[in-house]
């Protein structure tokens, strides 16, 4: 019995050192996002003829050595390309151009490279659209717990998902925010998931206890 205790406060230690670690690393260097979500800069370029993705994967690859770059074929005919890279100097987009001249044999200039500067986006801002639904699925489910499972403690069911959800949520984070694992919109929708799974998980628990009650 006192191994088991000894054990549940070694854990809920843990847990409170995790999470104190993750508000310290989040106060210090912020969420690190993914390359979408941050400031960066959309290059695109018409080549007027059919191209190959993996060369110009291959040449972005000489070019932003060291920096986070995203390839993308536009156009339905596939003959032009955009790039999202982190941050493109003077003297990349020149080796940009020359390399795209010699591999697909063209006489691009470097003012045929249209260049957007794309601001960093705020958590808050991606997590916005998320939220209102995630509310009203818990807020659904928390009025059917509510009258589900009456007479068996539904306040207590309810509080005890409630908690668990969300110490759970604050641990996910705290790891990606140790461990610095780019947030995007697929980590958004695993959190979501993981979130949505518990609920499930919980529910069917209270109806295994429902059951139960019923059959003594």
């Amino acid at each position: 019995m006192e191994t088991n205790n000894n054990s549940k406060k070694i854990v809920i230690l843990g847990l409170i050192l995790l999470i104190v670690a993750g508000l310290i690393v989040v106060a210090l260097k912020g969420f690190r996002v993914s390359l979408l979500f941050g400031k960066h800069e959309i290059v695109e370029l018409k080549v007027g003829k059919a191209i190959d993705k993996q060369v110009v994967e291959e040449i972005c690859q000489e070019i932003f050595q060291g920096k986070r770059y995203i390839v993308k074929e536009l156009e339905v005919f596939g003959d032009s390309f955009q790039i999202n890279v982190e941050a493109i100097t003077d003297d990349e987009k020149a080796n940009l151009i020359q390399q795209v001249n010699e591999k697909f044999e063209t006489n691009k200039t470097i003012e045929d490279l249209h260049i957007n500067s794309i601001a960093n986006k705020r958590l808050r801002d991606i997590i916005k659209p998320y939220i209102l639904p995630m509310l009203l699925v818990f807020s659904i489910v928390t009025i059917y717990v509510l009258i589900r499972f009456r007479k068996i403690e539904a306040f207590k069911i309810v509080f005890e998902y409630l908690w668990k959800i969300i110490l759970t949520q604050i641990v996910v984070v705290s790891i990606i925010a140790i461990i610095r694992i780019p947030v995007n919109d697929l980590l958004i929708n695993g959190l979501m998931i993981m979130a949505i799974a518990q609920l499930v998980w919980f529910i069917n628990r209270a109806e295994n206890r429902l059951t139960s009650s019923k059959e003594v």
